[in-house]
């Protein structure tokens, strides 16, 4: 059962150091707020299913720290894994599974195994997770159109010929931009809206649903042509499927996904002022608990008892190599470390011929997994910036180095 943990955050993280609503994501705080989202927004707790699934842990663990990889900042030169997380990636928890066993957990930056953490962006993944559930149950097409289930954006032009997949894609045409880097951009004032941070005069704190209502209303390309990375489209999702089961998000969640996975601790999950789930970024899940999640994405929707909880088709289609995929992820911006990539159903498949995609989450979560080692590698962390060229560079050395030693290999 669905459970109110804070109706009334109090906005304040630590008095002495004046953290709180307007600073939490100040890069020094970074390792204190994100794991207490709970302060700053309305928060709901979806109950685990009551048993726990233990993890089988290798007699023989990986010597992750001692690793050396190849330095992603200083070229020519070599860093130990522990430097790699410490230093270049700034990570605060790491889990790695292959082949059924678990080979790796660690703990840094004053993180322990019993902090929730939000995961970012990384929900999207579970949302679209769901999306294919309500597919197999026939509830939903992808084909269809946004407006058929959701008539209240039919008011806009711009949505007429938008589909469900075009949300999952990120393919739905309209005029958005996540530029973390611009104080122009869409997303801060959508972020101001949802209660990431305190409302201004200009941006009100209505609500995720009512703030895409009234600014996702132009057109930047046809729908379909270019991958345009929309936090927002997440959230469309979110309210699709509430329309066609009549019941709120965060119990759908509960219901549908996170009983199944043995999780341990409950999932807290923050909504906005008006009480709906931010789904496009705000779960927060213990580093353990993430990992269980992240399990069914390796094992192609089966949970640890043997039940096919997403079908597998969902993650079969996530690695075939598509060309109009890969025309649309580059035909906005240019991805030179990932040049093969595609976004499909709401996961970052970067190398869809080595049948390897991931959750990708701001400041440094992830979920990456490598079909063909069966290797799975989770991750929590407090880098100083939303996103960097620097941070996917450090990933792709670490998921790199860790598939090499996987096949017995160095890592450099």
């Amino acid at each position: 059962m669905v459970k109110t943990v804070n109706n009334s955050p109090r906005f304040q993280l630590h008095e002495t150091l004046d953290i709180g609503h307007s600073n939490w994501d100040k890069s020094e705080y970074l390792i204190a707020s994100q794991s207490q989202m709970v302060e700053i927004f309305k928060t709901l707790a979806v109950e685990p299913g009551g048993e726990v699934a233990d993890f089988s842990v290798a007699t023989k663990p990986w010597p992750v720290e001692g690793m050396i990889f190849a330095d992603p900042l200083l070229s020519g030169r070599q860093i130990s894994g522990e430097q790699l997380l410490n230093r270049r990636l700034f990570n605060d928890g790491l889990m790695v599974v292959h082949r059924g066993q678990l080979v790796h957990q660690s703990y840094r930056n004053g993180m322990v195994a019993d902090d929730r953490h939000v995961i970012h962006s990384c929900s999207k993944s579970l949302c679209a997770m769901m999306v294919a559930i309500a597919e197999e149950e026939g509830l939903l097409q992808l084909g269809r159109r946004v407006i058929e289930y959701l008539p209240a954006f039919s008011q806009h032009a711009v949505w007429q010929d938008v589909t469900v997949q075009h949300l999952l894609d990120m393919q739905a045409g309209i005029l958005y931009s996540e530029d973390y880097s611009s104080a122009d951009a869409h997303y801060w004032s959508y972020t101001r809206s949802a209660g990431y941070y305190p409302p201004t005069e200009k941006d009100r704190a209505i609500g995720v649903q009512q703030w895409m209502l009234e600014n996702l209303v132009e057109a930047q390309y046809p729908a379909g042509e270019a991958f345009v990375y929309n936090s927002c489209l997440t959230n469309v999702l979110a309210m699709i499927l509430e329309a066609i089961y009549q019941r709120s998000f965060a119990e759908l969640f509960e219901l549908k996904l996170y009983r199944h996975i043995g999780a341990e601790k409950a999932a807290w999950l923050n909504t906005d002022s008006k009480g709906f789930t931010i789904i496009e970024g705000q779960i927060n899940l213990s580093l353990q608990d993430f990992c269980r999640v992240a399990l069914l994405t390796l094992n192609k929707g089966v949970n640890y008892r043997g039940e096919q909880i997403v079908p597998a088709c969902f993650f079969d289609d996530l690695v075939v190599s598509d060309a109009s995929l890969k025309k649309a992820y580059q035909a906005h911006d240019q991805d030179t470390l990932f040049p093969s990539g595609q976004y499909h159903n709401q996961f970052w498949v970067l190398e869809p011929e080595q049948q390897r995609y991931s959750m990708i989450g701001i400041h440094g979560q992830f979920a990456w997994v490598d079909q063909s080692r069966q290797l799975l590698v989770v991750g929590q962390g407090s880098y100083p910036h939303q996103d960097s060229a620097l941070m996917m560079k450090t990933l792709k050395t670490l998921w790199h180095g860790l598939a090499d030693f996987a096949d017995n290999r160095p890592v450099l």
